[in-house]
Order: structure tokens, then C-alpha cells, then sequence
């Protein structure tokens, strides 16, 4: 024990027993007890009647604290509307010896907008319109119009590769009707009614690369279509 008071010069008296330590003087981390002594009552004691020392030497929890947020990250698409997130760490402290973690999220986010996506909407006008075989469908009525798209045929733009999704509706007029849904001439949707006034319609998405093409043709004699229920559209999704 280290002393730390003399109170008492003179040697006339005897001292008492030392009374225990009192609790430390911090629950955690570097702290100082002390105890003390009493000279008989009357007397005059030499020596020291309060000694104290360190305890506690453990360190104390640390609870934890945020870092500084990182920069936002790229967008998270190439067109249309994303998001772009940041992140931050549980570091500055990390909590240790059981301190509490850090109060709130990681990560942030913020709404970014692109340019628009590839995207149209075509439709034909009403009445019933004869096709014959091989025929493009050139829907006149674009209610969501893109320059890639011109005569019936939806070219991907540069730069603006992706998933696409497409769909297609037809209607038969007084006739049955065949048509296709094709990518460079590949087939990849057969529509076809069995009686005149029929509907049946296709949504795929596939991928598509820069250049590509896409359109709608019919592939059986003397057709007809029916009215604004035949259309085709496609839009980038991702």
C-alpha cells in the first residue's frame, strides 16, 4: 500500500487496526481504495492513517462507433431509374469487452436517374387489316415511341444491351391468324387463333445484345388482324 496522508508526527499513542478497503473508486479500468487507521482517542500517533492504492485493473467495455461513410458507388443501372448505396463500418471503436454495437444501419441509399430506357409501345388502328405470308407488322400507333423503333422493327441501340422484356397481343380479324415473334430471324413466340375475332398474346424477356433486332411477322396466307388489340412492346428491364 502507498502512503499518502501523515497526519501524525509524534509517536505518544498506538494506533488502531486498519479498517478494510473501501470499494474502488471506478467500477472498471485504473482506479485507487484506500483504508484508514485511528490513533487512540487523546493520543498523538506516528505514521500514516490512510494508505491507498490502484485497483481495478481490467479494462472497461467499449461501445462502439461509426466510421465515415464511403462514397456512393456506381448507379445501379445503365438506364432508367436505380439506386446508388454507400456503407460505413462499426470501427471507430469496433465495441469490445462487451460494449454495445453501434446504434443505426450500414448502408445508405440514394435514387439515381439514367437516361431513359429503350423503350415503345405500338398498336394498330382500328377496323381489320389483311396481311399476307411473311408480311412485318409496322404498328402505326406508337403510344410509347423510341427512335429504335421504325417500321415494324426494334433495333437495340448502342450501348444499350440488356434483358429485354417483350410482349406481344393479336387479335384475328374475320380470318384465323398466324404470327411470330422474331430476334434475326429466329423464331421465339408462335401466336396463332383458331376462329376470326381470337386473341392470344406472349410476354417474354430475353437478352438482347447492341444491334439486335426484334419484330412481329405473320407466317400463314390470307390473315387478318383485328383492331387496337394487336400490339407489340418491349423494354429494357436490367
Amino acid at each position: 500500500m502507498k502512503a499518502v496522508v501523515n497526519s501524525y508526527t509524534n509517536s505518544h499513542g498506538e494506533w488502531g487496526t486498519w479498517a478494510p478497503c473501501a470499494q474502488c473508486s471506478n467500477s472498471c479500468g485504473r482506479g485507487r481504495k484506500r483504508r484508514e487507521r485511528t490513533c487512540n482517542a487523546g493520543s498523538i500517533c506516528g505514521g500514516i492513517n490512510i494508505e491507498t492504492d490502484s485497483c481495478n485493473k481490467n479494462a472497461c467495455p467499449v461501445d462502439g462507433n461509426w466510421g465515415t461513410w464511403s462514397i456512393f458507388g456506381p448507379c445501379s443501372v445503365t438506364c432508367g431509374e436505380g439506386v446508388q448505396e454507400r456503407t460505413r463500418s462499426c470501427n471507430d471503436p469496433a465495441p469490445s469487452l462487451n460494449g454495445k454495437p453501434c446504434d443505426g444501419e450500414d448502408t445508405n441509399s440514394i435514387s439515381c436517374n439514367r437516361a431513359e430506357c429503350p423503350a415503345l409501345t405500338a398498336t394498330l388502328p382500328g377496323g381489320v387489316h389483311p396481311y399476307q405470308n411473311g408480311a412485318f407488322i409496322g404498328y402505326p400507333i406508337k403510344l410509347l415511341d423510341t427512335p429504335a423503333y421504325s417500321k415494324g422493327i426494334f433495333t437495340v441501340p448502342p450501348g444499350m444491351g440488356g434483358v429485354y422484356s417483350v410482349s406481344v397481343s393479336m387479335m384475328s380479324g374475320t380470318v384465323t391468324a398466324h404470327a411470330t415473334l422474331r430476334k434475326n430471324e429466329a423464331i421465339l413466340v408462335w401466336l396463332f387463333t383458331n376462329k376470326e375475332y381470337d386473341m392470344a398474346s406472349q410476354t417474354i424477356n430475353i437478352q438482347l445484345v447492341e444491334g439486335d433486332e426484334i419484330w412481329v411477322q405473320m407466317t400463314n396466307q390470307a390473315s387478318s388482324l383485328f383492331d387496337v388489340y394487336n400490339t407489340f412492346s418491349a423494354v429494357r428491364i436490367r
